[in-house]
């Protein structure tokens, strides 16, 4: 690109291209979706050169070879496609395509974030991928690559105090783009490793392989399982109990990698991880083989949650994330309109909720429970009228069968109980402003809060027998998420939806 460099308030409003080193992110990201894309869909191709294609090495050189020119045939060509401009201060167009050609326009007002995400290989380049995540977009965000720090950092600041001008909310630009010397907060490594134990990103990359594993049933038994049980029978003293040292073997290399996988995937994504807190707005930077730049408003926020899981129970730590308004589309797109602190220490997750909320103290104080008539309704629905069928159809055959599943109602019971003694939830006023915290979950806990405001919808459901009992279930769909509250007193229910309709209808404030 010309001029990446210039240090003028306004960018050049005139077509321009990128930098020749954008070739290398196309080629990358390219690369990146086919594989993530269409794994699944090769696996049978991949499963059949294994077994039956012979001359191994050399075939994958040539397929690699010709795989790898394609790429950066489509990269080079992309790049020679590639325009952008900056019209004015309203909006940013975009030409791209090689076999489809798009025309993208971004109006500023509909701009959350403008991100700045440093891959590894840009690194020692002084080059960056400036990234706008659009509100409700998930598949037509805007990625300029290699951009030179200097300019991306200049299009970010023109772009925010174009839109403050416009929206009349956002804080001084000329404040908030000062950067701070030191980070609020900051994770040590060891820290960031214990998320990868709260979280469960290794379990599901090991469900998508289990298709592997299935499809290569025969290769895994002649290589793995034959020679582990050949250690062991080689073993006068454990061959005795070669079938069960070799399960026991294989169970806990299973762990380690499940383990060991979360944690590295942890390291990926949040290595060195800092927050600044400047003006009003959050910016967090992370990351090793990308260093990612998020930024988001306070006013932007539609919800946070707390997440502590069985896990982070024992650990004594918590998830904190703020999410804007939810995408529909791929997860890793949902995840970019949030904000996620992985691993919090009590204290730190109630400074960060009191950097958003300030009445925000004891979260799990004065909380108000639902109806007890939730908990016999799980009971009855989940525990006690499926068992009772399942043994009435089982006593013409096991005459013992009615007492042995009778007596599974008590753990079934306790786990129900559990979910409603979690369920909970509260108003708070604080300066003219209403927040509704919604607590849920069974070891652990979920906890939200979102502002009465910036609900979207309210429903209130009652059937007849729920009418009998005066109890109501309340659903309230927000730009970021749906809570639920099931089998409230009926007028606490009533009550609740009149506060949220009086919010919507009359508070003037803008939270898009």
């Amino acid at each position: 690109m010309s001029n990446n460099s210039s240090n003028t308030a306004e960018p050049a409003q005139q077509w321009q291209r990128l930098s020749p080193w954008a070739i290398l992110y196309f080629i990358v990201n390219t690369g990146y979706r086919l594989i993530a894309d269409g794994f699944l869909n090769m696996l049978p191709v991949l499963v059949l050169f294994v077994v039956n294609v012979e001359r191994k090495i050399f075939w994958a050189a040539w397929g690699g070879g010709i795989a790898l020119l394609a790429l950066v045939a489509y990269g080079c060509a992309y790049y020679a496609t590639f325009r952008f401009r900056v019209q004015g201060d309203a909006q940013v167009l975009l030409h791209k395509g090689v076999f489809t050609k798009e025309r993208l326009a971004l109006r500023f007002t509909r701009v959350q974030n403008i991100n700045l995400a440093t891959p590894f290989y840009f690194a020692p380049l002084g080059r960056t991928n400036c990234q706008f995540d659009a509100a409700g977009s998930s598949d037509k965000e805007i990625v300029l690559p290699a951009l030179s720090n200097a300019h991306a950092q200049q299009l970010r600041r023109f772009i925010l105090a174009s839109k403050q001008r416009s929206d009349e909310e956002e804080a001084d630009t000329e404040q908030e783009a000062q950067v701070a010397t030191s980070a609020d907060l900051a994770l040590p490594n060891h820290e960031v490793a214990k998320y990868g134990l709260m979280s469960n990103m290794a379990l599901l990359a090991l469900a998508a392989l289990m298709p592997i594993v299935n499809m290569v049933d025969g290769l895994f038994e002649q290589v793995v399982i034959a020679n582990l049980d050949a250690f062991f029978n080689a073993h006068d003293l454990l061959a005795a109990y070669a079938e069960e040292l070799t399960l026991i073997t294989l169970l806990i290399a299973a762990v380690i990698l499940t383990v060991g996988g979360s944690v590295i995937m942890a390291l990926l994504r949040f290595y060195n991880f800092e927050l600044f807190i400047e003006q009003a707005r959050f910016r967090r930077v992370a990351g090793l083989l990308e260093r990612q730049q998020l930024s988001m408003c306070f006013t932007k926020v539609q919800s946070a949650t707390i997440k502590q899981n069985w896990v982070a129970v024992l650990l004594r730590r918590y998830t904190l994330s703020f999410a804007q308004v939810a995408t529909f589309g791929p997860k890793h797109q949902q995840d970019k309109q949030s904000l996620l602190l992985p691993v919090l220490t009590h204290a730190q997750m109630t400074q960060m909720m009191a950097t958003m909320f300030p009445w925000f103290a004891n979260y799990d104080s004065d909380l108000q429970p639902v109806s007890r008539r939730y908990f016999w309704h799980r009971v009855g629905l989940f525990a006690a009228l499926p068992l009772a069928t399942v043994s009435c159809s089982l006593a013409a055959f096991l005459h013992w069968a009615f007492i042995a599943l009778a007596l599974l109602i008590l753990p079934l019971a306790l786990y129900h109980y559990c979910i409603y003694k979690r369920l909970g939830w509260q108003l708070v006023s604080h300066q003219g402003q209403e927040f509704l915290i919604h607590r849920s979950g069974l070891i652990g806990s979920v906890l939200t809060v979102c502002e009465l405001f910036k609900a979207q919808q309210v429903s209130v459901v009652q059937t007849a027998l729920m009418a009998k009992a005066q109890v109501a279930t309340i659903s309230i769909q927000f730009a970021s998420k749906r809570l639920t509250l099931p089998f409230m007193p009926e007028q606490q229910a009533r009550m609740l939806a009149d506060r949220l309709l009086f919010h919507i209808e009359t508070d003037q404030r803008a939270w898009f």
